[in-house]
């Protein structure tokens, strides 16, 4: 398990903010207060409008804001920041700015989640939680403990695969037959995870998200962003508690 916190340290140190920010050269910024309104007028999807003072991004308007705010240090992460770790800025916050060489390089928004780059550290944090608890429940699951917790026709399908893959020899057992969410109930069963149903539910929808890349998004509104936010706790809480 040691092994395995080791990689999911140096992957989250690995896919950073500054892989999915917008850039400074790519930003609608206002050199004014007057002009940030107007910005905000001309463009209704835009909720936020920098405002530049020479050369540095050094203020915003915030739509429904009358007045600019200067850019002060819980506005900004910087821009080596992981990514798991920027998804809990954002569940405070529907948007950050990203400092680099102590100036403001570029700005990141809740929906630039859905930046597919945003899925890989997801994708090998959840990995390595069904992993774990995967073998943590091996040697506990049994036929008749997969009774408690699979419906009747669910189980008929699994035990009808294992018939299969042991006719071919192969070397699989009962847990690699089960889904992430399954193998995550037994384990609640089994009283090895404490888990809500509600955390249950969340790490499962993430789960799907990651999965299936390229057709779903990993956030349609900003209150998808805690659920990421409480994903990413309960995952690294799960294994440096079982590390």
């Amino acid at each position: 398990m040691s092994d395995l916190l080791e990689i999911l340290r140096r992957l989250a140190l690995q896919f950073v903010a500054s892989d999915i920010m917008i850039q400074r050269s790519n930003l609608v910024y206002a050199h004014d207060e007057e002009e940030a309104k107007q910005l905000l007028d001309r463009y209704p999807r835009y909720d936020i409008v920098p405002i530049a003072q020479g050369d540095r991004l050094v203020a915003f308007l915030e739509r429904g804001n009358h007045k600019p705010k200067i850019i002060q240090v819980q506005h900004v992460i910087s821009d080596g920041t992981p990514i798991l770790d920027l998804v809990e800025s954002l569940s405070e916050r529907q948007y950050v700015f990203v400092l680099g060489q102590h100036e403001v390089v570029g700005l990141i928004q809740f929906s630039d989640l859905n930046d597919p780059m945003v899925k890989l550290p997801y994708f090998v944090l959840l990995e390595g939680l069904e992993r774990h608890v995967a073998d943590l429940i091996r040697s506990d699951v049994k036929e008749e403990t997969l009774q408690r917790f699979l419906d009747p026709k669910r189980l008929a399908d699994v035990k009808k695969k294992m018939i299969g893959l042991q006719n071919e020899n192969a070397d699989r057992d009962l847990v690699n037959l089960l889904f992430f969410r399954e193998i995550l109930e037994a384990a609640v069963g089994l009283g090895l995870l404490h888990l809500k149903p509600d955390d249950l539910d969340d790490l499962s929808v993430v789960r799907n998200r990651v999965a299936h890349a390229a057709t779903v998004e990993m956030v349609e509104s900003f209150t998808d962003v805690r659920k990421l936010a409480k994903v990413k706790s309960i995952c690294f809480d799960l294994l440096i508690e079982r590390g």
